[in-house]
């Protein structure tokens, strides 16, 4: 049993990590920022071996935004207009060279403004927004820490002037660096 332990040891603490899942506890995200809201997981979860370090994920339960702090927002499982497929999986693609993880997945979210039963117009939609996570990995901890987030919005809008109404799609990237440190946890 002593040699199970240790090798086990030396598995866990090495650079080849074969987790099946990693895993952020943190809360859901409220309107009113000086509230913390009911406690939620976000969970990246390794669908195939890609090879050469490569992997497909899925992303269940919530992802992460960033507000005043950082909070998750819940993946719904019903068709809504939050959620136009339905989806309670996010396909997403990873990279682990052994030191650094690199996540990217994107969705499509409509505009929260958008009141029941108005009609679906392209002023009301965002288009996709895609994210790329970057973690340090934690060999002694066994987890990975959250470096830098990018995302991308593509936006489509309309705006009006006195007799002319004019339509465009723009792109606008957002860089977060956390301050406070946000930390996946490895669950085999």
């Amino acid at each position: 049993m002593k040699k199970f332990f240790i090798l086990l040891l030396f598995f866990l603490t090495t650079n080849n990590v074969y987790a099946l899942s990693i895993i952020y506890d943190g809360n859901v995200c409220t309107d009113e920022p000086t509230r913390k809201g009911v406690p939620a997981q976000s969970i990246f979860t390794i669908e195939e071996d890609l090879g050469n370090g490569n992997y497909k994920l899925s992303l269940e339960q919530g992802y992460l935004v960033f507000r005043d702090q950082a909070c998750l927002e819940l993946i719904d499982t019903t068709v809504d207009p939050s959620n136009l497929s339905g989806l309670s999986k996010i396909k997403a693609t990873g990279y682990f060279n052994g030191n650094t993880l690199v996540i990217s997945y994107g969705l499509i979210r409509q505009n929260k403004d958008i009141v029941s039963g108005t009609p679906i117009l392209l002023t009301d939609i965002n288009f996709p927004s895609t994210y790329t996570l970057v973690f340090d990995y934690l060999s002694s901890i066994q987890a990975f820490k959250l470096k830098s987030v990018a995302k991308l919005d593509n936006l489509f809008t309309t705006l009006s002037y006195s007799d002319t109404k004019q339509s465009f799609s723009s792109s606008h990237v957002e860089l977060v660096f956390p301050i406070v440190e946000i930390q996946f946890l490895l669950v085999q």
